[in-house]
């Protein structure tokens, strides 16, 4: 059994539903993507969860939106970025089981439980919401593409 399968049922079970209320369609998963769109102005917004390589429960979310316009094989993002748990480059920044070493000595626990990761993303979701109405980043937003417009 994968070590990630409880994160990967967690979100599911929680963040799925959530993305599908807000308009998100799941598209053809992988074993390394999950992705997803809408249409909103004229504009397919679009993330992504990507795991782990070694299937370590973590993934991040890569997001970004282009021109509706756009041929599906040619997509090319006007801009793109991540969301994760917290701004950087390492794998530690990646949504995951395993807890910063300051909250697992405040806690005196390891790691979350799948759920616990899970709501925490729909929590930093929002930040998304904004970066797609205002392009403003939030603290768990990272952009790496900026727009042309």
């Amino acid at each position: 059994m994968s070590k990630s399968k409880p994160l990967r049922e967690a979100l599911k079970k929680r963040f799925y539903p959530f993305a599908q209320s807000r308009g998100f369609v799941r598209g053809k998963a992988t074993s390394m993507f999950t992705p997803f769109e809408r249409l909103v102005d004229g504009k397919i917004q679009f993330f992504e969860i990507q795991w782990d390589k070694s299937h370590r429960p973590r993934f991040v979310i890569n997001f970004g939106e282009y021109p509706s316009s756009e041929k599906t094989d040619a997509k090319q993002p006007m801009a793109s970025g991540r969301l994760q748990r917290w701004r950087g480059g390492s794998y530690r920044t990646w949504f995951q089981i395993s807890k910063p070493w300051g909250e697992t000595l405040r806690t005196l626990k390891w790691s979350y439980e799948p759920d616990e990761v899970a709501i925490h993303l729909v929590e930093c979701f929002a930040e998304l919401e904004v970066w797609w109405s205002s392009k403003e980043e939030g603290q768990h937003v990272y952009i790496w593409g900026k727009s042309i417009n």
